[in-house]
């Protein structure tokens, strides 16, 4: 037992039980300060990995985080790291960049995207696509075009203090490819635009790039948002528009549009196709006269031949009714050969002429022949 304390020990192998006492009471204590030792060294040790949990990100190439440093802009994380020094501070929560842009779906419809998580402060640098809400652009010919544009991009991370500090990028982005898109579609033809879109594709994308990245010695065109540009492109459609509503507008109640449609359309066509327009214009001017000669409210009659429908002469008021004149045979100089023999009829009936068959009527039903004058 002399392991456990230094009393000495009697003849007869007893030990004192205060001599045992002492020891344990040594022993106790020292066991207290290891477990108060361990406790703080534990204690530190969740502090740290907390610490060394929450000030840590995950940057990269699919994301990066914006740091300030006694209210500076310090720099933007590159790569997964732990911020140790407590000074320096990742803009999340209402600090948090508000960068926003106009996109659409798989369905075509729009919505608004956020490249930021507030929460945590990540802001995206995948490769996104910018889509402006269907805007109205006019061509040369003062066509209007339904224009949907579209543009690939993603935030440069050595310029992205540039967005971070915009109150609007969201707008200034959309107005931006609003605008290209309409300056370069207004120098053609609404006809042209087809035949030119991807010369105003590419034209869009250099003058977008242009604005990021000016040459070397120029001046940017614009100010510029801290974007890599990979692509610009567009679709358009005619607006739909109604024609000929009102039944009483005739055949030729089209507007401008419509008319350049009709131009557009006959540039090419063949001299029968052109006659069938200049018919229907002679058929509208018509209309308008009657129109205009009808507005006072009275009855004006007109005749085949006026309206330009039948070539043949019309006697009106014979006997309550008009009498259409049979066409007059043409005159033939006389000759004194011998008249041929009578050939038989063409079984083939001759087309009637639809103001002959009206005027041949008669009188409507109930009207009585008009009464000869008496004489006075």
């Amino acid at each position: 037992m002399g392991e456990f304390c230094n009393c000495p020990r009697p003849a007869g192998g007893i030990v004192f039980a205060g001599c045992w006492g002492g020891a344990w009471r040594g022993t106790r204590k020292m066991l207290e300060i290891v477990a108060i030792v361990v406790a703080v060294l534990v204690g530190l040790l969740l502090i740290f990995l907390v610490y060394r949990s929450a000030r840590t990100y995950d940057a990269g190439a699919h994301a990066t985080f914006i740091t300030t440093k006694n209210g500076d802009f310090y720099g933007a994380l590159r790569a997964p790291m732990t911020i140790w020094d407590p000074s320096i501070k990742v803009l999340r929560d209402k600090h948090a960049p508000d960068l926003k842009i106009m996109t659409a779906d798989a369905g075509g419809a729009y919505f608004e995207k956020s490249l930021v998580n507030r929460r945590t402060g990540e802001i995206s640098l995948r490769v996104h696509t910018c889509a402006p809400r269907p805007f109205l652009s006019t061509t040369t010919d003062k066509r209007q075009l339904l224009i949907k544009a579209k543009v690939a991009f993603n935030l440069d991370v050595d310029r992205i203090q540039i967005p971070a500090q915009m109150e609007s990028f969201s707008t200034t982005l959309a107005t931006r490819i609003e605008n290209l898109f309409d300056n370069a579609i207004s120098e053609f033809e609404d006809q042209d635009v087809f035949k030119h879109q991807h010369e105003i594709e590419k034209r869009v994308l250099l003058e977008l790039q242009s604005i990021e990245e000016p040459p070397e010695g120029s001046q940017p065109l614009g100010m510029p948002l801290g974007l890599n540009i990979y692509e610009a492109m567009f679709s358009f459609e005619r607006p739909a528009k109604a024609i000929n509503k009102d039944p009483s507008n005739g055949p030729m109640a089209y507007d401008n549009e419509h008319l350049d449609d009709l131009v557009d359309m006959l540039e090419k066509a063949n001299p029968a196709t052109v006659e069938v327009l200049m018919r229907m214009l002679e058929l509208q001017t018509k209309q308008n006269i009657v129109q205009m000669l009808c507005k006072s409210g009275g009855l004006v009659a007109f005749t085949a031949s006026e309206l330009g429908l039948s070539e043949r002469t019309v006697e009106r008021a014979h006997n309550g009714a008009n009498i259409m004149k049979p066409a007059d045979a043409p005159v033939t100089a006389a000759t004194s050969a011998p008249a041929p023999a009578a050939t038989a009829e063409s079984p083939v009936a001759r087309p009637v002429d639809p103001a002959t068959a009206y005027y041949s009527l008669g009188a409507p039903k109930g009207q009585k022949p008009a009464e000869p004058a008496k004489d006075a």
